[in-house]
């Protein structure tokens, strides 16, 4: 997980769009956008960590910044990114200058943070913040165009060191491109030479500044594959105003390595000792949006939404108060949702992952249809009602309300349905639909449970089968037309041509009708197999019994006999 060098790309492409026009990605980067509003005090992240047991705050202007990023990104959200750049002005030195050292990354991050609120950042917060990265460009060989710290000394050994990494040098890069700097050119080239022939950028600058390899070296020790120092440097390339022919080959070459390390799943792992994580997902769908693999982004969106608080109410109300936050793995939500809560330790995690991965969570793939529910226009009181959900896309959690009935639904991207029985009653019923940004319902009106008739069969004492078919009459007298099923058999046990034993047998399969309330219908049936034997030798008494669902039966007997 990125820490202190975390996202700090705006301005990406993307744009706001209506609440419906993107389905699925909208609603998910809304929520997260809004938590990471949530979790501001007075336009700052407040941080807090243990010491001698004691709680201490402070100020998170790094990872207020990258809240800047990231609501940037997905756009709409200008009048907080002011907000924060604003409180980062009020004391920016502290940032990247700790008594005396200047750690020359964080001041870049923090003119990247003045370029996208659209401040100057030779005057921010009474600081030069273009020259303060400006003049600590090496303008010697062998590092030419390589940023540095100054003033930095080893903890353990007080020996001079420069803990500035690739990420802190791609921050340089864009904000002194953008700022059209005399020194951008350098600074660029030098952070192509940190890119590995795989395609992959390295984490760290070479140690030795004396040494002629400053670049990358495949298989040297400080030449590891990095997803994020690669995902990070892939978004900044991409995004930077006017940077170059080179850089912009460079960045499709690392979006190339970051496709190939992609999971299954979509995930994307920081290495043995992180493992699968939101950020480096997160960072990594970002950097394949803007490099227009759009399948992978896509994929790495859906693995994202899986870390996503979503537990809309009344369905679910653990961590409601946090939805739209991502934590940093599968196994931080499980805790917090066994915890009933985010612990404070685990709040800086969310942070961080929410972040890194809400630009990436705008590539989940849209739904079938608009975000919809429906149900019949009518039904029948006391019966089940099947209602319809669309448009949520798949994966993304939605929940379904009915009185005092909540049913959990997972979408597929296409139509999702759920039951609910109606009470007893002639009314007006709501469905409502909740997703992580709002809710919609659908009204269902629920009809009397007229009780249906199956009608009043008429037949004479003797009926006639003619050519093995008869017929009978069944009168409605409802004002409800009345419909059913008649079924003939023997009313007695008699035996069928050679069968010794003696039994009812069927002597009409059953027939469906309907009759019209008022009217009368002449139902045709047909003598079956068994039937046809025992009319043969004799007449027989019969019953017919009419049948429908709900619906009293009717009996009615007769004698069958065959002309």
């Amino acid at each position: 997980m990125l820490a202190t060098a975390s996202l700090v790309v705006a301005g990406l492409g993307f744009t706001a769009t209506p609440a419906n026009a993107h389905p699925t990605g909208d609603r998910a980067v809304t929520a997260g956008a809004d938590w990471l509003t949530g979790q501001l005090t007075n336009g700052i992240v407040v941080g807090q960590y243990e010491d001698k047991g004691k709680t201490v705050k402070f100020d998170d202007q790094g990872l207020s910044a990258d809240f800047a990023f990231a609501l940037k990104a997905v756009g709409g959200r200008d009048a907080t990114v002011t907000r924060i750049a604003d409180a980062v002005a009020t004391d920016v030195a502290k940032w990247y200058d700790s008594f005396g050292t200047i750690y020359t990354g964080s001041a870049a991050k923090a003119m990247a943070l003045v370029q996208v609120a659209g401040r100057d950042a030779t005057n921010f917060g009474g600081k030069n913040l273009q020259a303060v990265v400006e003049d600590r460009v090496a303008t010697s060989a062998p590092i030419v165009g390589r940023v540095q710290n100054t003033g930095e000394s080893d903890w353990q050994t007080s020996l001079p060191t420069d803990s500035l990494n690739v990420i802190s040098q791609s921050w340089a890069s864009r904000a002194l491109t953008t700022a059209g700097s005399a020194k951008a050119s350098d600074v660029t080239g030098f952070l192509l030479t940190q890119q590995c022939t795989e395609g992959f950028f390295r984490a760290t600058l070479t140690v030795d500044k004396t040494s002629a390899a400053q670049g990358c070296s495949t298989g040297a020790a400080d030449s590891a594959p990095s997803v994020d120092t690669t995902a990070l440097t892939v978004i900044n390339l991409l995004d930077t105003p006017g940077v170059s022919v080179e850089a912009k080959a460079a960045a499709a070459k690392g979006a190339a390595w970051l496709k190939s390390q992609q999971a299954a799943d979509g995930s994307f792992s920081a290495g043995a000792t992180e493992g699968v994580n939101a950020n480096s997902t997160g960072l990594a769908g970002w950097a394949l949006t803007k490099a227009g693999e759009t399948a992978a982004a896509t994929k790495a969106a859906g693995w994202l939404r899986g870390v996503q608080i979503a537990d809309l109410a009344p369905c679910t109300t653990t961590l409601a108060a946090d939805n739209g936050g991502l934590a940093y793995k599968p196994s931080t939500l499980a805790a917090a949702r066994t915890a009933g809560k985010i612990t404070p330790a685990q709040r800086d995690q969310f942070r961080r992952a929410t972040a890194q991965a809400l630009p990436a969570l705008a590539s989940l793939p849209a739904s079938s249809a608009p975000l919809a529910i429906s149900a019949p226009a009518t039904a029948v009181e006391g019966r089940a009602v099947t209602v319809t959900v669309a448009g949520l896309g798949a994966g993304e959690a939605g929940c379904v309300t009915f009185g005092t009935v909540a049913k959990s639904v997972t979408g597929t991207g296409g139509d999702v349905t759920v039951a609910f029985t109606l009470p007893v009653g002639v009314m007006a019923h709501t469905f409502k639909l909740t997703t992580l940004v709002g809710s919609t319902t659908t009204t269902t009106t629920a009809t009397a449970n007229v009780t249906p008739e199956v009608g009043k069969l008429k037949a004479r004492k003797v009926v006639t089968a003619k050519k093995n078919k008869f017929k009978l009459k069944v009168t409605c007298n409802d004002t409800e037309a009345c419909a059913g099923k008649i079924v003939v058999r023997t009313t007695h046990k008699v035996r069928v041509g050679n069968d010794k034993r003696a039994r009812k047998p069927l002597m009409a399969k059953k027939k469906a009708y309907s009759v019209a309330p008022g009217k009368t219908t002449t139902v045709k049936l047909k003598l079956t197999k068994q039937g046809r034997k025992v009319l043969a030798k004799r007449s027989v008494k019969v019953k017919a019994v009419q049948s429908a669902p709900r619906a009293d039966k009717a009996v009615t007997k007769f004698r069958l006999r065959a002309k």
